[in-house]
């Protein structure tokens, strides 16, 4: 499945993103993955699967504080292969554009933003899931 999201690049940094902007994007970059992934499982694996998203959103924030470097250190000392660092350093500038638009508080979960995307998200069996997961 191919999504345009052409609209939704921006030339001039984070703060060009309104909210609702935001939202779709992360509706389209985050929650439609963790949608398509849930599609693909069985039923009794959802929760579990949503609890990892959940802990990949918290790793992401800490390894947020760290510099570049030491990241790319991070991911080699440990193996991680080139979707496992994409899907970190992308929740990571994500939670950096949430926090620069108001949308996240530094105090609040980082899963949070598995929430705001989901505030547009069209209705199906799985996103009903989600938005009771993440009380959304």
């Amino acid at each position: 499945m191919k999504i345009d999201l052409s609209n939704l690049l921006k030339g001039e940094g984070p703060t060009s993103w309104s909210k609702e902007d935001f939202k779709r994007y992360l509706k389209e970059s985050l929650v439609e993955i963790i949608r398509l992934e849930l599609g693909g499982l069985p039923k009794e694996e959802w929760e579990r699967t949503l609890k990892v998203w959940s802990k990949i959103c918290a790793f992401a924030q800490d390894l947020s504080k760290k510099g570049e470097k030491e990241r790319e250190d991070f991911y080699k000392r440990f193996n991680f292969d080139s979707v496992m660092i994409h899907i970190t350093e992308g929740i990571i500038e994500k939670l950096s554009i949430a926090r620069s638009l108001g949308m996240l508080s530094e105090g609040e979960r980082p899963d949070k933003l598995i929430s705001l995307g989901l505030e547009v998200a069209e209705d199906s069996e799985e996103i009903r899931f989600m938005k009771k997961f993440f009380k959304a």
